[in-house]
């Protein structure tokens, strides 16, 4: 029993075998024990990893109405390391007889000792003794004597797909195993069988290669090498055979086929095997193909039971199958032969085999090989497979033939025949055999009608002969033409080179045929019918169409309820008009669609397709189709008519172009206009960015184009647009116009800016004037030349260092410079005028300029006593004598008596300040210090202690700001020694 079996079901087992025993005593007396099981062999299948063990049963004082119990133990190494324990149930046996059990181990049987041993039960007895163990040496033995490194296993094995797979490593004594590898680069954690084995676990084995390539591992050991290159094989179990059938030809060889599954992936010699057993009889068995079996029929022998076995080294499948051979006669005709005719042929076959008596139900079929192009409607519905049946002897050697009609002339068949038992399926189909029916020539005929005056018609009649076999096969002799109109009839007779000719008809309908005379015969007749004149008649619009992706054309019109017999297509391929040569196509009835190649037309060639209707009174015009197979770009350029009108902000332009000539590549679907700005001022290397303006209305040969610059040149091109795109273009350059108002504005602007400009300088001209005299301008009478005025000042510094140093504080002198306006300038003292009091008034204290450098930044202190903003005697008429500011001396003056220069009695009393206009003081230019005889000493009469005092009527002039230093110095010293002294 298999290893696979549970511990459930051996538990169910052993209590089934109890219940068993308990009907029936194992032993014939109680008490007694059962005899130790001898394990008689131990066999080990390497290829399976299976060990086989068969023991004796010895039934000596048993009794033989029950079965036996059995308890088996598998151990590994030499520990006996208990690996699998399980109990099975035998049925009874006779006795002294052997039982086998085979276990299938995980661990390959190489790779270590496998030990197995057995003892019996019975229910109302102890069990028996175990037998002795029966050992299974592994390869260490073999490693150490033979191979003498380190082996692994298993080896050359083929595994099956999806399992788990141990692989161990058996090194020679002495060395151990560092690392295991499987697939080349795939390492594993090791398992340690014993102290040499090592092994590892590889799960979940795929298929990686269809073609069956195996799989690859290593051992590497303390030796450093890598040892043991391991190859084995993964596949899966056979599959059981579908759909199996089995027949036979001819009552003699029997075949078999079914569907073998998932195909195989190993090859010889671990490719799996099918065999055949016909089971009902003594046949051996038959070793078949991967998909049949053929094998002789058994003489008299009607039922077979036959199975086929499928086995490789994972397992085996078997499939059975039963069938009477009489049902499965499948006759298969031989020796085809084939008599061809114009529409006919004669075919011919014999059928091979034990079948006398059996009556055959056969079927032959012709199909076309490579029809060629049918030119005739007709003959395009004749191009069909035939088929017939035939009822035929299934006589040994007898022949069976049957006639093929409605065949179509020159033209290629492929004939098969099958044939099958009545009442049973078709056998299967013979090979193809080829034959070709004879030649038939065909006329294609066609007209041009042309009406002339007085409703007489002109009209070219068009035929093209249609060889059904080689030309040359064919001899035409000539063509014969008849045409019937009005109970008249003519016959005319044109040379086989000819393929066209011209007759004058009269108004009404007319029959027409033509018919081409050959060797030995003539071909079946052309017949067309031309319509009568039409009383009204009618304007045809033309519809475009457009060429298909292929070149050609794809041709769709309107079903007509009165077309009875067809319709045709009439085109020009060359040339239009009277002179054109003349194509047609005819589209059988029911259709409303023909596609032309495209190797009959050419691009940029516009093609006008007239539709006509098959009638009872003969073919009507119906729709009139135009267009291009494949549309090109124009190759005419529009003509501009002048003068181009203009605008300061837009152009009109117009011009001829003949939109509808039939000699244009391509519909005119518009035109375009692109217009680019000219004369600009750009960087060197840019283009100015044109825009385009697009007609789409072919027939409007006009377009304004707005939005554009006054007085700017602007250049435009026009072409002619089709699908595909614009054509060569006409230039023009056109430049705007310019708005006079914005003109005018633009030369006005700047002169009126130049005239305010100019009468903003004579209105504060004499502003102007006054404050740059007052800036940089000095009185006329001033010769200052900066040389004197250096040598001046080192002069006065040096007079000034040589004076003694007293203990007196130092002298300020106050100097009131009041500025007045040009016209109060003069004296403040007249001689004309009245002297003032001395007590009258004071003179008004101005801020001293200080004497020394330290002193500058310092503000005017003094202020006049008795003219202060806050006297009641101040008046505003004092508020603009302002700017003064007095000459500092650039050193220190050293003297021993403070002095002030002040004339009270130059000035009125307080009281009589409001009555009397104080007169600006004006100094006279320093000169006249210098040159006139008086001096500081004479201004001044006593010496207060408000300072010293001025004499009255002493003169003192303003000198716009500018002292001498000489002046002043010298003026300064005669009264400093006066008071000195």
């Amino acid at each position: 029993m298999h290893c696979g079996i549970s511990w459930f079901m051996h538990v169910f087992l052993f209590l089934l075998t109890s219940s068993v025993y308990l009907n029936g005593s194992c032993l014939e007396s109680a008490g007694s024990k059962l005899p130790r099981p001898i394990i008689a062999e131990l066999q080990a299948n390497v290829a399976t990893q299976s060990l086989v063990v068969k023991w004796l049963v010895n039934h000596t004082g048993l009794t033989r109405e029950s079965g036996d119990t059995y308890e088996i133990q598998v151990g590994r190494t030499d520990n006996l390391t208990i690996v699998h324990n399980s109990k099975v149930s035998s049925c009874p046996l006779g006795s002294d007889s052997t039982l086998t059990w085979t276990w299938v181990s995980t661990l390959p049987l190489q790779c270590a000792d496998h030990s197995i041993r057995i003892r019996r039960f019975c229910s109302h007895a102890d069990p028996s003794d175990w037998s002795q163990w029966k050992t299974n040496y592994g390869a260490q033995d073999t490693v150490d004597r033979v191979w003498k490194k380190t082996k692994m296993f298993p080896y050359q094995q083929v595994l099956k797909e999806g399992s788990t797979i141990l692989f161990c490593c058996v090194p020679p004594r002495g060395i151990h195993v560092t690392n295991m590898t499987f697939n080349s680069t795939t390492s594993y954690p090791l398992i340690n069988i014993t102290h040499r084995v090592t092994a590892i676990a590889v799960h979940n084995l795929n298929i990686t290669q269809a073609s069956g390539s195996g799989v690859y591992s290593w051992c590497e050991d303390t030796t450093e090498k890598r040892n043991n290159y391991c190859s084995n094989f993964i596949s899966f179990s056979p599959q059981r055979p579908e759909n199996l059938s089995c027949g036979t030809e001819d009552m003699r060889t029997v075949i078999c086929t079914w569907n073998p599954g998932r195909p195989a992936n190993l090859y010889e010699p671990y490719k799996r095997t099918h065999t055949l057993h016909i089971k009902n009889t003594v046949e051996d068995p038959i070793k078949c193909g991967e998909w049949f079996c053929r094998f002789q029929a058994v003489p008299g022998l009607e039922w077979y039971h036959v199975s086929v076995v499928v086995k490789n080294q994972l397992g085996e499948e078997k499939q059975s199958y039963s069938f009477n051979i009489t049902d499965r006669v499948f006759p298969v005709p031989e020796g085809v032969k084939v008599s061809p005719g114009v529409t006919e042929a004669n075919v011919s076959w014999v059928v091979r085999g034990n079948l006398s008596g059996v009556e055959l139900f056969c079927q032959v079929t012709a199909d076309p090989v490579e029809p060629r192009r049918p030119t005739h409607l007709a003959e395009a519905a004749d191009l069909q497979s035939t088929s017939m049946h035939q009822v035929c002897n299934g006589g040994s050697d007898e022949r069976c033939d049957v006639s093929l009609k409605q065949l179509s002339p020159n033209t290629r068949y492929a004939t098969r025949a099958r044939c099958a038992v009545r009442g049973n399926l078709e056998g299967e189909w013979t090979q193809p055999t080829h034959f070709t029916t004879y030649p038939l020539v065909r006329l294609d005929v066609w007209r041009r009608v042309r009406l002339l005056s007085h409703g007489q018609r002109n009209v070219t009649l068009l035929w093209t002969p249609q060889l059904s076999g080689s030309a040359s096969s064919v001899k035409i002799q000539g063509y014969k033409v008849r045409w019937r109109q009005e109970g008249c009839q003519w016959i005319l007779w044109k040379d086989r080179e000819q393929t066209q000719t011209e007759i004058s008809i009269g108004p009404g309908q007319c029959d027409m045929i033509i018919q081409a005379v050959i060797q030995p015969g003539s071909s079946p007749p052309g017949h067309i019918t031309i319509p009568p004149v039409e009383r009204k008649e009618y304007l045809w619009n033309d519809t475009r169409v457009s060429g298909s992706a292929s070149g050609g054309f794809h041709l769709i019109w309107k079903e007509q309820e009165g077309v009875t017999c067809g319709y045709t297509v009439e085109w020009c391929t060359v040339g239009s008009g009277v002179s054109c040569t003349l194509q047609w196509r005819r589209v059988p009835v029911g259709n409303t669609s023909v596609s032309l190649p495209a190797g009959d037309f050419k691009a940029g060639h516009r093609y006008t397709f007239d539709i006509y209707g098959c009638t009872d009174e003969g073919d009507k015009l119906l729709e009139i189709l135009t267009g291009y197979s494949q549309e090109l770009k124009p190759v005419q350029t529009p003509r501009l008519v002048g003068p181009i009108r203009t605008t300061s902000s837009s152009v009109t332009l117009e011009w001829h172009y003949h939109e509808d000539d039939h000699s244009h590549p391509g519909f005119i679907t518009g035109y375009l206009v692109t217009v680019h700005k000219t004369g600009s001022q750009r960087s060197p290397g840019h283009v100015p960015n044109p825009f385009t303006k697009t007609v789409a209305d072919p027939h409007n040969k006009s377009l304004t184009i707005v939005g554009l610059q006054e007085h700017q040149k602007y250049t435009f091109h026009l072409s002619a647009l089709t699908n595909v795109g614009p054509g060569p273009h006409t230039t023009v350059t056109v430049k705007t116009q310019t708005i006079p108002s914005i003109l005018l504005a633009k030369i006005l602007t700047p002169l009126l800016l130049l005239l305010g400009l100019a009468i903003l300088l004579c209105l504060f001209w004499k502003m102007l004037r006054s404050c740059i005299v007052e800036l940089f301008g000095y009185p006329a009478v001033m010769n200052i030349k900066p040389i004197e005025l250096d040598r001046h000042i080192h002069e006065t510094s040096e007079r000034l260092r040589c004076l003694k140093v007293g203990d007196c504080v130092c002298s300020d002198i106050e100097i009131l410079s009041v500025r007045p306006t040009m016209s109060e300038r003069m004296p403040l003292i007249h001689p004309k005028l009245p002297r003032l009091s001395s007590s009258s008034t004071t003179i008004p204290s101005s801020s001293f300029c200080p004497v020394h450098p330290s002193s500058y930044s310092s503000s005017m202190s003094s202020s006049l006593p008795s003219l202060s903003p806050s006297s009641p005697s101040f008046s505003t008429q004092h508020l603009h004598q302002k700017g003064y500011c007095p000459q500092s001396p650039t050193e220190v003056w050293d003297c021993s008596v403070q002095t002030s220069l002040t004339n009270r009695s130059y000035f009125p009393s307080v009281g009589a300040v409001q009555s009397i206009e104080l007169k600006p003081i004006r100094f006279t230019d320093i000169s006249d210090f210098s040159s006139s005889p008086i001096k500081l000493s004479n201004l001044i009469t006593s010496e207060t202690s408000e300072g010293p005092q001025l004499r009255p009527g002493a003169l003192l002039e303003n000198i716009d700001g500018y002292i001498t230093t000489d002046s002043l110095v010298k003026s300064m010293t005669v009264y400093m020694n006066g008071q000195s002294h």
